[in-house]
């Protein structure tokens, strides 16, 4: 199996560093991993790098530890991402019946004992390797509460409200599954399938049992846009632009201000972007903007070149409807636009918002192309002149309004 498992706890509440990375140790010393010296981790063994990362091993297997203490964005985020190679997890050759040994049974405990002790509000889990005919990570990341998920993720947790969302934890214990589980604090654990993603071509049963209402209405809307935009798909072959974006594996429910990257790129003659310092692919550029946001993500990584590699895929964080093209091109390679500039400020205000907000105000009927939209980038220009940066974050979230 390729690519790297990512089990992802979601919260509505922002945990407090005691709250979130001593439960997690001590959990990863029950079930036996240890750290690089071989020592049972916990907060007197372990230091946090100054992203808030470790690692754990399993023999020589590594499971990063990503925690989410400063960059917490609500109404849900992330407050711990475990990650390991999916290579060996689980032996496909295995008896459907036959429990998980291993490294994989270790990991099912972990993610269990975790699933009481930080009371997520859900654990989603997803493969970065993607194949065409299987669903992206997007399609089982909560992208706002209630959750608005398209698939059953291969391993799942889900808290009391999603519960009663899915139908009642009756209805939810009941879901055909290889294994159904409910936890100490009632918390229920799912595994769709015993060899990881299985199947994932096509709905299972646990999709049409527990997402098959929320399908039906989500069919019904599959002709209205889901406020999604690729502000690149109005631009030539041959010209020039400023994208927002994130690599595929940092996909998250929020775009985070630490994971944007401003990317000068240019649209190739297949249509997609590559960037301009080397010509290396970046993304596809989206023009069918029907379906949902996990749709239309996907699409920006669905048609890649034979030349790229998983790690230079990104994907765009502009593709909100309010964002025009106006914002993104550019004249040289080396010139500024309202994405430049907003990227080029030094604050801790959310600059995927700022953006959108500016945007809505270039859809205004009152607002010239030419002249208003000079007038926002001098604007920004005076912004980021300012020596009083309180001052700077309170203007912009005046704009923010």
């Amino acid at each position: 199996m390729d690519g790297s498992v990512f089990v992802s706890f979601h919260s509505t509440e922002r945990p407090q560093y005691d709250e979130l990375v001593s439960p997690t140790l001590s959990a990863c010393a029950e079930v036996g991993l240890v750290t690089e010296s071989a020592a049972p981790p916990d907060t007197d063994t372990v230091t946090l790098s100054d992203r808030n990362r470790t690692a754990v091993y399993d023999g020589n297997r590594a499971v990063q530890l990503n925690f989410r203490i400063d960059g917490w964005d609500g109404p849900i985020d992330s407050v711990l991402n475990i990650t390991t190679t999916a290579n060996t997890l689980v032996s496909v050759d295995a008896d459907p019946d036959d429990e998980y040994t291993g490294f994989a049974r270790d990991l099912v405990a972990l993610i269990r004992s975790l699933g009481v002790e930080l009371d997520p509000i859900y654990v989603s889990t997803f493969n970065t390797h993607v194949e065409p005919t299987t669903p992206s990570p997007e399609t089982v990341l909560p992208f706002e509460f209630p959750l608005d998920i398209e698939r059953i993720p291969w391993l799942g947790v889900y808290s009391e409200p999603v519960i009663e969302q899915l139908g009642g934890r009756e209805y939810v214990l009941e879901t055909p599954a290889w294994k159904v589980e409910e936890l100490e604090n009632g918390n229920i654990l799912i595994i769709t399938t015993r060899t990881p993603w299985e199947g994932y071509h096509s709905k299972l049963p646990a999709d049409e049992h527990l997402l098959g209402e929320a399908d039906a209405e989500r069919a019904t809307a599959d002709d209205e846009s889901d406020g999604l935009s690729d502000p690149f798909a109005t631009l030539d072959r041959g010209e020039i632009g400023a994208d927002v974006c994130v690599y595929r594996d940092d996909i998250s429910e929020q775009f985070r201000n630490e994971d944007l990257h401003l990317v000068r790129v240019r649209v190739d003659e297949r249509g997609d972007l590559r960037r301009l310092e080397d010509g290396s692919f970046v993304r596809n550029v989206v023009e069918d903007d029907s379906g949902g946001k996990a749709d239309v993500i996907g699409r920006m990584l669905d048609d890649s070149p034979d030349d790229t590699t998983r790690d230079e895929q990104m994907v765009s964080a502009l593709l909100h409807e309010s964002i025009p093209p106006s914002f993104v091109r550019l004249e040289e390679p080396d010139s500024q636009n309202v994405v430049t500039k907003v990227m080029d400020l030094d604050v801790k205000t959310d600059k995927h918002d700022l953006l959108v907000s500016l945007g809505r105000v270039a859809h205004l009927e009152t607002f010239d192309e030419d002249e208003d939209l000079e007038m926002m980038c001098n604007a920004l220009d005076k912004i980021a002149d300012l020596e009083d940066i309180d001052g700077i974050e309170r203007t912009l979230e005046e704009w923010l309004g």
